[in-house]
Parts: C-alpha cells; sequence; structure tokens
C-alpha cells in the first residue's frame, strides 16, 4: 500500500481504496474530494485572472487563489493524515494486555489515538468549510463562463465536509471523555448546518444566473 498519495496516479488510489483494506477510507476520500472542489475553485479564478473585462475584480480573485491553493495543499496533506491516524489506532489495539500495566498503558495511548483519529476529519472538515466560502464571492466576481463550476465546487465541499463529519461521530463512540465528546458532537453539528446553509446560498446564486 502507497504511504502517501500526493504523487498517486488516481487509478491506483482507486484500486487500494477498492480493496479489503481498511484504509484508505471515507476520511481519505473526504479530504481529496476537498481537494477537488479547491482545484475547481482555482480553475475558475485562473480562467478570470488576465482578462480584461474582469480586471476590476483581478487583486481579489488572486487573493482567492492563494486561499484556494493553500487549502487544497492542507486536503491533499489529510488524505495520508487520515490514514497514518487510522494505522496509529490500529497499532494500539495490537499492544500487549497481559498485565494490568499493560492493560492501563494501552487503553491510555488507545484513547490519545483516537482523538487524533478524530481530529484530522474535524480539521478536514473545517478546511472543507473555507473552500465552500471562496466559492460565495465566486459568482459576482469570477468569469460567468465557469459559473457551472462554481457550483460543482461548493456540492463537492459541501459534501466532503459532511462526509468528513461522518468520521468525527464513529470515532467519538469509542472516546471515553464525555466532555470531549459532548464538546465535538456540538460542534460537527453547527458546522454541518452553516456549510448546508452557505451552499444552498451558493447554488441558489447560481442557479438563478444560469436561468436568466
Amino acid at each position: 500500500m502507497q504511504t502517501t498519495y500526493e504523487n498517486t496516479v488516481i487509478s491506483t488510489f482507486l484500486e487500494e481504496l477498492s480493496s479489503a483494506a481498511p484504509a484508505p477510507g471515507g476520511g481519505s476520500v473526504a479530504a481529496l474530494s476537498g481537494a477537488m472542489a479547491a482545484s475547481l475553485v482555482l480553475m475558475v479564478c485562473n480562467l478570470t485572472i488576465g482578462k480584461e473585462s474582469f480586471a476590476e475584480n483581478e487583486q481579489a480573485i488572486k487573493a482567492i487563489l492563494e486561499k484556494a491553493l493553500k487549502l487544497r495543499e492542507e486536503l491533499m496533506n489529510a488524505v495520508d493524515e487520515d490514514i497514518q491516524a487510522y494505522n496509529a489506532v490500529i497499532g494500539c489495539y495490537r499492544l500487549p494486555k497481559g498485565t494490568q500495566e499493560e492493560k492501563s498503558a494501552r487503553k491510555e495511548k488507545l484513547q490519545a489515538a483516537l482523538r487524533q483519529a478524530n481530529e484530522v476529519p474535524y480539521r478536514t472538515a473545517k478546511t472543507c468549510y473555507y473552500v465552500l466560502e471562496l466559492n460565495r464571492r465566486l459568482p459576482q466576481i469570477g468569469n460567468p463562463n465557469a459559473i457551472s463550476d462554481v457550483a460543482v465546487s461548493a456540492q463537492l465541499a459541501e459534501a466532503a465536509l459532511q462526509s468528513a463529519l461522518y468520521n468525527v461521530d464513529i470515532n467519538c463512540n469509542y472516546i471515553k471523555d464525555e466532555g470531549y465528546v459532548s464538546n465535538y458532537r456540538k460542534k460537527r453539528a453547527e458546522l454541518a448546518k452553516r456549510a448546508g446553509n452557505m451552499k444552498q446560498e451558493i447554488i441558489d446564486t447560481v442557479q438563478t444566473m444560469l436561468c436568466s
């Protein structure tokens, strides 16, 4: 299995995703989907920059492009980070538990690994939200010939966000710290709601432009 997917061709990733191996899995797919959404933002920016008819908004578009580049890099890193976090959890389950000391150490390390495995997809979800935010301005200042790509990016970013949050849900089921879990369940619900509302706002704007 690949140790990093940064320079992996799509077909290889899909083959490994299709296998019986538990990783890469849904968390990595969420991150990759978010990276593709960011790439669509970049495409719309690149189709706008340098065009005389959009010159008044060029600096704003360039600022969006710079942010999208950083977000895409973060999300591509998260593809591997999710796998590493999952493998760390699996490693903890394999620790010895023959003595009381071993059981205690195993439990402590497992809970720490589960927290990390939880925080990676939550961070992915937040990054996808920032991608979604970038799409918010593009219908007004971007190349209108790429308006449908704004809609695809918004749909994909929100879907990636919601997908990452499912991984938060399942990890929280195994974390014993009730305060920690309660906090993350609250944060994930708020983030999911905000993302859904923003996506709909973007889609409504795009739909109005496409049908006008």
